[in-house]
């Protein structure tokens, strides 16, 4: 009887052994997968696909290109005859068909980890950060080319092109997310373990649109410097330039502005109980610039301030406020660069930031030679509201109500640099608490959806007024944005069970070389020193709050989203 038992247990292994052979022997190699894909993928206009070999510095894996045209014509909001022109770039390890070995099937490590996008997006970013870490991953331009910039929104009769917008704002990247899950099926005979989105900027924007369109999309998102409350924040970065323009009649000196901001971190250092040039909480901030005026006797600064450009930079600062009354939106943080930026840009830079110009022109006017030169603060403001009407729907990115993305089991992480200079950092603070208002309180939250706010850091990586702070853990390999910190922690929150309260940070990518670490805490922890060397990471610890003492109470943003509702009923 032992005998026959061994026996067909040797039968079903080598049965087993003998399908798995066989299925990997019907599993299609690179080159075939474009011509599958043409043959049954109606919404597929093109496909290629094709070993890329490897480098001196990348592994080979196996590249597929598709343009998703499912859409089209007036029906979907675009013109006559256009169709949708989604590029998905898909990344693929080397499957066994292929030669790939030391994965859980051939080189991939049986994960996803898509990537998001920057700005309008418009290209396809490198896969080879994924791919090199054995991750199947994959980008996309959305729907449009980059050349046109924003553009792309508008048709020639200056209509606006909904089926592009659209595109751009949730179509490109669920198209992406579906592709990259298609092609790991179909290349390595079997579905993901885990699937993450990976992204800062638009590429946070992004994440967030997949957590709150698209919930069961990702086990796992990291959304950084997040790009969303789009229809607020992207005309609100044109406020520094239309402030200066209305108070002083034109940009103020680059010498003036780094001045102000100097004199800002000077101000505020200390003010966490650790003078160490970084501004740990910049909301409780209060720095004027009045203080910079000059007072006419020769002790004054090369650099004083006349009172309008410090009327000016306090406006900046404040961000767009109406009336003295309602915060329209956020301004940059005090200590946060005015000009020269992580970009080279700065919001009150001679040249604009070329995004809000865009989408004035573009989008809200619908006119090409509309120049926001013509703007005053209160014309501004009333154009600003007339674009919240018209795009918070389609890509607000704001709705709080995360339950879908919780209840399917979901984790994600979001991070902002305190310094950003081209995305408002309070425009986290004030999503990140509508969701804890709206799904019961803090502790629910935190239960599958943190935030981590980086004292001095820039936009998406940096800390270039701030030399001190701990920074975010930016990998820049082949142009990519990903705090790779975090990353590792979602992955484990995610896998294990174990979710972040705190990761150590340095103000060096190379700890070998930093002279300073930190944590950083979990928002709304605070940070405390136990005493020996401020510049020592294990010398603090993250004390838990259940609470934000800093939020901000006095000038409350409105819900545009609810305004809007409210509108749309009479």
């Amino acid at each position: 009887m032992k005998s026959k038992l061994l026996l067909f247990g040797w039968t079903t292994a080598l049965m087993a052994s003998a399908a798995f052979v066989a299925q990997a022997a019907q599993l299609p190699n690179c080159a075939n997968l474009a011509a599958q894909i043409l043959a049954n993928n109606k919404d597929i206009s093109a496909a290629t696909s094709a070993v890329q070999p490897a480098t001196s510095t990348d592994k080979a894996y196996c590249l597929v290109n598709v343009t998703v045209s499912g859409l089209s014509g007036p029906q979907n909001g675009y013109l006559p005859g256009q169709k949708q022109m989604i590029q998905v770039a898909t990344g693929l390890p080397l499957s066994s068909t292929d030669g790939g070995s030391g994965g859980v099937q051939g080189a991939w490590n049986g994960k996803i980890q898509d990537l998001g996008g920057g700005g309008y997006a418009g290209s396809i970013a490198p896969v080879t950060p994924m791919t090199d870490a054995g991750f199947a991953g994959s980008t996309t331009d959305t729907g449009h080319s980059a050349a046109v910039g924003g553009g792309f929104a508008l048709n020639p009769d200056n209509s606006l092109n909904w089926g592009l917008i659209r595109d751009f704002a949730f179509n490109g990247i669920h198209a992406q997310a579906t592709w990259s899950k298609k092609l790991v099926q179909m290349y390595y005979g079997t579905k993901q373990k885990y699937a993450y989105w990976t992204g800062c900027s638009t590429g946070g924007r992004q994440g967030h649109q997949q957590a709150q369109k698209y919930p069961n999309e990702y086990d796992g998102i990291l959304a950084g410097d997040s790009a969303f409350n789009w229809d607020r924040f992207i005309p609100a970065e044109l406020w520094a330039q239309v402030v200066m323009q209305n108070e002083t009649g034109g940009v103020i000196a680059p010498a003036k502005l780094n001045a102000a901001t100097q004199a800002a971190i000077k101000a505020c250092d200390g003010l966490d109980g650790i003078v160490d040039g970084v501004i740990q909480e910049p909301r409780v901030c209060r720095y004027s610039a009045k203080a910079l005026v000059c007072k006419g006797t020769t002790s004054d600064a090369a650099t004083c301030l006349t009172a309008a450009e410090a009327k000016a930079i306090d406006k900046i600062w404040d961000g767009v406020v109406e009336g003295g009354i309602v915060r329209d939106w956020f301004g940059l943080e005090r200590g946060t660069p005015l000009v020269a930026g992580a970009f080279g840009l700065g919001l009150a830079g001679a040249t604009p930031f070329p995004i809000p110009p865009d989408h004035f022109r573009f989008w809200v006017e619908q006119n090409p030679s509309f120049d926001w030169h013509s703007f005053t603060e209160a014309s501004f403001i009333q154009d600003m509201k007339k674009g919240e009407i018209k795009f918070h729907e389609v890509i607000g990115t704001d709705d709080p109500d995360l339950s879908d993305f919780r209840d399917s089991g979901g984790k994600m992480i979001t991070y902002h640099g305190l310094a950003d200079e081209l995305i408002f950092p309070r425009g986290t603070y004030n999503y990140y608490n509508r969701v804890t208002e709206r799904l019961g309180g803090l502790n629910k939250v935190q239960k599958f959806y943190r935030f981590f706010p980086y004292p001095g850091n820039g936009h998406c990586f940096g800390n270039s007024t701030q030399p001190n702070a701990p920074l975010m853990d930016t990998s820049f390999a082949s142009g990519v944005q990903v705090n790779a910190t975090l990353f590792k922690a979602l992955m484990s929150w995610v896998e294990k069970g174990v979710g972040p309260d705190a990761v150590v940070a340095f103000n060096n990518l190379d700890p070998a070389q930093a002279t300073v670490s930190r944590p950083i805490c979990k928002y709304p922890d605070k940070l405390v020193f136990k005493g020996g060397n401020t510049n020592v990471a294990s010398n603090f610890v993250c004390q838990h709050q259940e609470q934000d003492d800093f939020l901000l109470t006095d000038l409350v943003v409105p819900d545009i989203g609810a305004i809007i509702d409210r509108f749309s009923e009479r």
